[in-house]
């Protein structure tokens, strides 16, 4: 197995993402208004200054968190998850030990919030779940893995699942005879 495998899956921005940084600006320059009519009128303006200001610099700040993409890390004991924001922050999601994999397989279903989401879309072909136990509970990672990082995992994950059904023969690369 290779020591060290990294692979980037970029994530689209969205217009309501984009949306979220006009907003934010107009509404911070929309707040400098309430600022002078609160020097030069009613003081009482203030108020408002600090509420249109609160509410841009939040629209600011959601977009600039907003995932630009998603790194995977792998070595021969743990899988790395980090998303990398709109500003250049990398941030880690999830390390995970490939000893704690319960399951691995093609996603089924739909996305709740408990999961680990590190792919553009999960309704996307080619989206795996990672099933994993974090503190006595089940997780999922949902993540876009390339063909390469899909046989280091197969390969990684092969011992610890017994070839039972079709499905864990095809995802963990064992062929079948046809008997």
């Amino acid at each position: 197995m290779t020591e060290q495998y990294s692979q980037t899956v970029e994530v689209t921005v969205t217009s309501k993402t984009k949306a979220m940084q006009w907003i934010g600006i107009g509404s911070v320059l929309f707040s400098l208004g309430f600022l002078m009519l609160a020097i030069f009128y009613v003081w009482y303006f203030v108020f408002g200054f600090i509420a249109i200001l609160a509410v841009g610099i939040v629209y600011i700040h959601l977009y600039n968190t907003s995932p630009k993409e998603f790194i995977y890390d792998i070595s021969p004991v743990r899988l790395v998850v980090a998303k990398k924001d709109l500003m250049g922050k990398t941030v880690r999601k999830l390390s995970l030990m490939l000893e704690d994999v319960k399951s691995f397989e093609l996603m089924q279903g739909i996305a709740d919030d408990d999961d680990v989401i590190a792919c553009d879309q999960t309704y996307d072909k080619g989206v795996y779940q990672l099933v994993y136990g974090e503190d006595g509970n089940l997780r999922r990672l949902l993540f876009a893995p390339d063909d390469y990082m899909l046989a280091l995992l197969k390969e990684a994950l092969q011992d610890k699942f017994l070839l039972g059904s079709e499905q864990d023969k095809f995802l963990l690369g064992s062929e079948s005879d046809g008997q």
